[in-house]
């Protein structure tokens, strides 16, 4: 055991033989490390923070947010989608045209000149919790170059392409979902004109009968019921022009959508006692004269072409709203700064570095040195038979 332990003395008594080797790479190597640091070109970094916002219109839009909303317009672009257009080529070949890096990075090779670029722009997202899927909070960015006042204007530039075309997607969400609303208006204003005059056409005929209070409140209901799956219909259909069919959200839609559908059939189902569930919750309709039968129908077709009116058409406004006052939905926190003090290189790290580095080679060289000081010994032996069948030499 005692043979086996490292002797610290003889380690030091090594160390000190060989002091002079070591001194001199130790010097020569961290001069170097400290000369390499001090002609190594210099680079500035422009840094600028961002973070998303609501739309906020107030007045008319706050009296209209009361009912209820689409989630497609409030809510802005989402935050991935600010390191998406960070991130893409397209914004990268923009810069590149826009400041003629291809003379200050000395290639015309697209995918070089995207490669210095990359390792010259930094981007760093905060999000809520601190990391995961969680929402992003704000995108901090920076840019290096060896002109500080360049890397400034780069800064710049990219936030203001940045917020142009987060603005054009914005306008193009609002437009489509205006679009589907509007179509869906038409339909719905056939099918409400057409329902109040099989009804106004029923009461020329027969006569105004009396709606009972029950199932005028179950009409009410069944109205109801289905404005809310107009809704989640629209707002799955908006969804999927933004994200994967298959995406967690919109099979959370598609999830409340087929409850209410669901909710809606039970109603209807009630409302005709086919159920055959034997409740008194609504008055069953087959227990009433055919007249009355058909009267009950007109109305509740009447009541459902309303309530989905009343829902689409403040919808409708508030799209107009968003369209009318687009915006990126993005603000900017920390202005591109113009920096004046170099960001690299990190000199005390190159000449510790250096240092550390100078002591691990002489160690090696040193411990080297002692192993095959004895041409005889076994160490020795072993390395010349390497050198042997490494080099074929005998």
């Amino acid at each position: 055991m005692e043979r086996n332990k490292v002797d610290i003395l003889d380690l030091l008594i090594t160390l000190v033989k060989h002091k002079k080797l070591l001194i001199r790479n130790v010097v020569v190597l961290t001069l170097l490390s400290l000369i390499i640091s001090l002609i190594w070109p210099k680079t500035y970094q422009s840094t600028s923070e961002i973070i998303q916002t609501r739309e906020s219109l107030g007045g008319i839009s706050s009296i209209i947010q009361n009912f209820s909303s689409i989630n497609s317009g409030q809510n802005k672009v989402g935050g991935e989608t600010i390191l998406v257009i960070l991130n893409s080529e397209t914004l990268r070949m923009k810069l590149i045209n826009e400041f003629n890096l291809q003379e200050v990075y000395g290639t015309s090779i697209k995918e070089e000149l995207l490669k210095n670029l990359d390792g010259a722009i930094t981007i760093e997202d905060t999000r809520e919790g601190g990391f995961g899927f969680n929402p992003i909070v704000s995108v901090k960015l920076g840019v290096e170059d060896e002109d500080p006042e360049r890397s400034m204007k780069m800064n710049q530039f990219i936030l203001d392409e940045l917020d142009f075309q987060m603005e054009s997607l914005n306008a193009e969400s609002s437009e489509e979902t205006l679009e589907l609303l509007q179509s869906r208006l038409s339909k719905n204003e056939e099918d409400l004109k057409k329902a109040e005059q099989d009804l106004n056409s029923f009461q020329n005929k027969y006569g105004i009968l009396e709606v009972d209070a029950q199932v005028s409140s179950m009409i009410e209901n069944i109205g109801q019921v289905k404005s809310k799956i107009l809704e989640k219909e629209i707002e799955i259909q908006v969804m999927k022009d933004r994200l994967n069919s298959n995406s967690s959200t919109i099979l959370e839609l598609k999830t409340q959508l087929n409850a209410l559908n669901i909710t809606y059939d039970d109603l209807i189902k009630k409302s005709e006692n086919l159920d055959n569930t034997g409740s008194d919750v609504f008055f069953p309709l087959l227990d009433l004269p055919d007249l009355l039968i058909i009267y009950y129908r007109l109305i509740r077709e009447v009541e459902i072409q309303q309530s989905i009116y009343e829902f689409l058409l403040p919808q409708i406004e508030q799209q107009s709203l968003y369209l009318e006052n687009n915006s990126s939905g993005i603000r900017l926190i920390d202005e591109p700064d113009l920096p004046t003090y170099k960001f690299k290189p990190k000199r005390a790290f190159i000449v510790i570095g250096g240092f550390m580095f100078s002591i691990f080679i002489s160690l090696i060289i040193i411990f080297y040195k002692e192993m095959t000081s004895s041409e005889d010994s076994e160490t020795s032996l072993k390395i010349r038979k390497i050198k042997q069948e490494l080099f074929n030499v005998e």
